[in-house]
């Protein structure tokens, strides 16, 4: 029977496996098996060296799944910790952000990491688990925060707190941003904010319309088991990644601030997406010949840092 979640309908519980998904599933099984337990020895005993193979499992898991990922945006030369503000859409974020921000892991709730092998996935990326609802643990939060920027890498942050289904950005939440000041303070006040769009966009060649996002976007009480295997039995899936122009938080002058900011860029990345301009280019409206009668194209909105 169908199951409607996000004012979506999916009928994820009539499809079986087919011989594609047989395939990708023993692949993951067979990757998996030779490039984790590598992983797991550099996380425990050498933390500085850790990306590299945690990249190269992701994109690996990309290229199985038939995920292509198109970078687009703003070039950034900061060498510093940079905290990346990306929509979350689904599952797959954590595979096509983690292999393609260097040095950067997660910043997740504290019940992901009981999510049996995403929560394995998760730690073995050096996920940091947050607990905003118990405050005898903000200290141990804090240092974990301090010490993976001290150590000049990255964090991913999805202030919308949630999964959404794809075609729209949920507001940003400014009390998520509380870990920019933390690892703003641990920095040294040399933090880049830089918001990220990430967007699907096609499956199969097919533009990805809202009545076809449950294929992707992990919304409601769909098992993850069954949307791996419905997403298993799909050939090609296209992915955008667009990078938006990064911010300190002195610029933005505070967290409600940088919040409006990310969530404006953000949600201005996803429109583009959807207008496919990375393939098509920018899209602009018509203007009527001179001596002609026409409607006249709005004025360009711009938005501010605050």
């Amino acid at each position: 029977m169908a199951e409607e979640y996000g004012g979506l309908r999916s009928n994820l519980g009539g499809d079986g496996w087919t011989i594609l998904g047989i395939a990708r599933i023993s692949l993951v099984i067979a990757t998996s098996i030779f490039i984790l337990p590598v992983q797991f020895f550099l996380v425990r005993f050498a933390r500085k060296a850790w990306w590299p193979v945690a990249g190269l499992w992701h994109r690996t898991m990309c290229r199985i799944l038939g995920i292509r990922v198109n970078i687009s945006g703003a070039e950034l030369g900061h060498k510093g910790p940079v905290l990346y503000a990306c929509n979350h859409i689904s599952w797959l974020d954590i595979i096509v952000l983690g292999g393609h921000l260097e040095n950067a892991s997660f910043i997740a709730k504290s019940e992901v990491a009981g999510w049996g092998f995403i929560g394995t996935l998760c730690k073995l990326h050096k996920t940091i688990f947050v607990n905003r609802e118990r405050r005898s643990e903000s200290a141990r939060q804090r240092d974990a925060l301090s010490e993976r920027v001290q150590e000049g890498h990255s964090l991913i942050l999805f202030p919308e707190g949630t999964s959404t289904d794809g075609m729209r950005v949920a507001p940003f939440k400014s009390a998520l941003f509380s870990v920019a000041e933390r690892a703003d303070e641990a920095s040294h006040h040399n933090l880049v904010i830089q918001p990220v769009t990430l967007a699907y966009t096609e499956v199969n060649g097919i533009p990805l319309v809202r009545s076809l996002k449950p294929w992707v976007a992990w919304l409601g009480d769909v098992e993850l088991f069954g949307h791996l295997r419905q997403l298993m039995g799909r050939a090609r899936v296209e992915a955008v990644i667009e990078f938006h122009a990064p911010v300190t938080l002195a610029e933005a002058g505070s967290r409600k601030a940088l919040a409006t900011y990310c969530e404006a860029e953000v949600r201005r990345g996803l429109e583009r997406a959807h207008r496919a301009e990375l393939k098509m280019g920018p899209q602009h409206a018509a203007l009527p010949a001179p001596g002609e009668e026409g409607i006249e194209a709005p004025a360009d909105l711009t938005i501010g840092t605050a």
